[in-house]
């Protein structure tokens, strides 16, 4: 649309406005619209581009941070005295090894001793082998039967 002040710029040079003066204002005008939608688009994909990246950067950290830590040997174990048994219920549950992700080596953690769970029974963690290394596989709490019933029927 020709706006006021481009309209007189046109009756000033003649007093009749031509189709193809027409043509020539709106394309002018077009092309600032087409530019200034470019640079919108540009910082768009710029932004999208930048979230994107930060995004893969945190996954990233992430993951890193969940992944267990491999080492070539087992450190050594460090025997330590029980405190007293708190009732004839309580069992003993060995100590783990955390893994201390700045040093890059396993801590021991000492015993405790717990009241059972119902219908449980406590899995000792181990030491487990990969062509990575080795790493320690936590101790936990599994239904009564479970792995008996597993056992069962993958010997099928």
């Amino acid at each position: 649309m020709i706006t006021h002040s481009q309209s007189k710029e046109l009756n000033m040079k003649n007093t009749e406005v031509t189709p193809n003066d027409v043509r020539k204002t709106l394309q002018n005008q077009s092309s600032m619209i087409v530019a200034k939608a470019g640079n919108i688009t540009i910082v768009r994909y710029r932004i999208k581009r930048i979230i994107f990246l930060t995004s893969l950067v945190g996954i990233g950290l992430f993951f890193n941070g969940c992944t267990a830590g491999y080492v070539a040997t087992e450190p050594s174990y460090v025997e330590y005295s029980r405190p007293q048994r708190p009732s004839d219920l309580h069992i003993w549950i060995d100590g783990d090894w955390v893994f201390n992700s700045q040093t890059h080596a396993y801590v021991q953690r000492n015993g405790y001793w717990a009241a059972p769970q119902q219908n449980r029974i406590y899995i000792t963690g181990q030491w487990q082998s990969t062509p990575r290394g080795k790493y320690w596989s936590k101790g936990h709490w599994q239904k009564k039967g479970y792995g008996e019933n597993r056992r069962n029927r993958d010997s099928r």
